[in-house]
């Protein structure tokens, strides 16, 4: 047979683990969140959302203008993707992975450019991967939801077991 003081303090023992255990939830829910926004940030330099220090231009504002700026061209070869050879030999390709080959007046020149395929692809990785960071915080959500929804059962019902 336990006494009221010995139960009260049982309870009190209790309480104060379970509001230990919350606390450590809680952090590693925060952790949770804190490693999920650092993978989306991630998965934003993957799609190529954010464009690499490599792959900025760079170039020189006293560099002699391109001929397709100041005269007449014509497209010889379409925008497609860079050879492993044209990628070694041609700076144009480093920037986008892409070429086109014009015909000024004077000679042949290759200009970088942005393929409508793989500007595409690039939208659909982005869109897929901001629904998947809606379900998985939409999930995060309810269950948080769920885990309040409890704590406030428990606070009631203690507060219902003192009178």
């Amino acid at each position: 047979m336990s006494f009221p003081k010995q139960q009260a303090l049982e309870g009190t023992q209790k309480g104060g683990e379970e509001k230990k255990m919350l606390q450590f939830v809680e952090m590693v829910y925060v952790l949770f969140y804190l490693l999920t926004i650092w993978s989306v940030f991630t998965s934003f330099r993957m799609c190529e959302a954010v464009p690499f220090q490599s792959q900025k231009n760079t170039t020189n504002i006293l560099q002699p203008r391109s001929c397709w700026e100041n005269e007449e061209y014509s497209i010889i070869r379409a925008c497609s993707p860079c050879t492993d050879y044209e990628k070694t030999v041609y700076t144009e390709c480093t920037f986008t992975g892409f070429v086109e080959e014009l015909k000024c007046a004077e000679d042949r020149r290759y200009k970088s450019c942005r393929s409508v395929e793989m500007e595409e692809l690039k939208f659909w990785k982005f869109e897929g991967i901001v629904v998947l960071v809606g379900v998985f915080f939409a999930i995060i959500v309810a269950f948080r939801q769920r885990t309040l929804d409890r704590r406030a059962e428990l606070k009631v019902r203690r507060h219902l077991e003192d009178i």
